[in-house]
C-alpha cells in the first residue's frame, strides 16, 4: 500500500515557477557579464578576468538548471517509477564541476602572473570600481531573492545555484577591493586576490557537495525512530519494523512494516494501514509512503 503526496498539478506548478526563477537569475547574469567586460577593458586586471570568468560561467550554469529542471518535473514513468527529482539533484552536483574548472583556471592564471618577471599594467579606475560595485549590489539582490524561493520550492538546483552567486557577491566583493589597492599603488595584489577568489569558489562546490552527495546515495532521510513513534500512535498497531527512508523534503519516500493482531479482516488490516501512511505521510511531509501489514 503506498500514499502519494504532491499532486501531479502541483508539481508541475512548482517545475514552472523553478525555470521562471532560473530564466530571470539568467538575464540577470547575462547583464552582468557585460558590465564586468567593460570594468575588465577598463582596468586590465587579472582579478576582474576572473570574475568575468565566473559571471559568464553562472550564465551558462542557468542555461543547464533550466533544462535540468524541465527533466526534474517529469512524473514518474515505466524506467523512472520514483519520478525523476533526482535529476534537480544531480544537476546541483554537475555545477560542482563547472566550478572546479573555474577555480583550476583561476589559480593557474594567478600563479603565472606571481611568477613572471614582468607585471602587466594594472589600473584601478573609478569605471572598473563602479561597476564592481554595481555588480555586488545585484548580486547581493539576486542571490536572497532565488535563496528564498528555492526554500519555498524545495528545490536543490535554485539553492545550489543561490550559493553559486552569494559565491559570485563574494568574489566581486573582493575584486572591488583588489582595484580600490590597485588604484592606491599597489598593483601587486591583484593576483592575490584572484586565489581568494578561487578559494571562496572552491568552498562554494564543497558546501553544494556536501548538501547533494546524500540525496544522490539514498542517505537515511528519518530517524527511524521517529517514524516507528509515529505509526506506534495509530490504534492497533502492535509494532513497527523494517523502517527506511530516503529523499529530501518535499521528495521523501518511506516504507515500513507493521505487525497487527491476526484476528483483524483484510479490510480492517488496510484501514490500519491507511491511517498510518496518512499520519506519517503528514507529519513528515513525504511524497510516499509505503506501508506493509503483517500479523503480529
Amino acid at each position: 500500500m503506498k500514499a502519494q503526496g504532491t499532486p501531479t498539478d502541483q508539481e508541475r506548478a512548482r517545475g514552472a515557477e523553478v525555470t521562471r526563477v532560473l530564466r530571470g537569475v539568467l538575464w540577470i547574469n547575462l547583464g552582468v557579464v557585460a558590465l564586468k567586460l567593460v570594468a575588465y577593458v577598463s582596468s586590465n586586471a587579472l582579478s576582474v578576468v576572473a570574475e568575468t570568468v565566473h559571471s559568464a560561467l553562472d550564465a551558462s550554469n542557468n542555461v543547464f538548471a533550466l533544462w535540468i529542471a524541465r527533466v526534474a518535473v517529469r512524473g514518474p514513468d515505466d524506467d523512472h517509477p520514483y519520478g525523476h527529482a533526482k535529476f534537480e539533484t544531480l544537476g546541483a552536483l554537475v555545477l560542482v564541476g563547472f566550478l572546479s574548472i573555474t577555480v583550476f583556471e583561476l589559480m593557474q592564471r594567478a600563479i603565472l602572473r606571481l611568477l613572471s618577471d614582468q607585471p602587466p599594467e594594472v589600473r584601478g579606475t573609478p569605471l572598473a570600481m563602479g561597476v564592481m560595485a554595481v555588480s555586488v549590489l545585484v548580486g547581493f539582490g539576486v542571490a536572497v531573492w532565488e535563496a528564498r524561493r528555492g526554500r519555498q520550492l524545495r528545490s536543490d538546483i535554485l539553492l545550489a545555484d543561490a550559493a553559486h552567486t552569494r559565491s559570485d557577491v563574494l568574489t566581486t566583493a573582493a575584486v572591488l577591493g583588489g582595484l580600490i589597492a590597485v588604484h592606491a599603488g599597489y598593483s601587486a595584489v591583484d593576483p592575490w586576490i584572484t586565489i581568494a577568489v578561487a578559494i571562496i569558489i572552491a568552498r562554494t562546490g564543497l558546501v553544494i557537495v556536501r548538501e547533494t552527495v546524500p540525496v544522490l546515495v539514498d542517505e537515511r532521510a528519518v530517524d527511524p525512530i521517529r517514524i516507528q513513534r509515529l505509526a506506534e500512535a495509530v490504534a492497533q498497531v502492535d509494532a513497527v519494523y523494517q523502517i527506511r527512508s530516503r529523499g529530501r523534503p518535499g521528495q521523501m519516500f518511506a516504507e515500513l512494516t507493521i505487525a497487527v493482531a491476526p484476528e483483524l479482516d483484510v479490510t480492517r488490516s488496510h484501514e490500519v494501514a491507511d491511517e498510518v501512511e496518512r499520519q506519517v505521510s503528514d507529519e513528515l511531509g513525504a511524497r510516499e509512503v509505503v506501508v506493509h501489514v503483517e500479523p503480529a
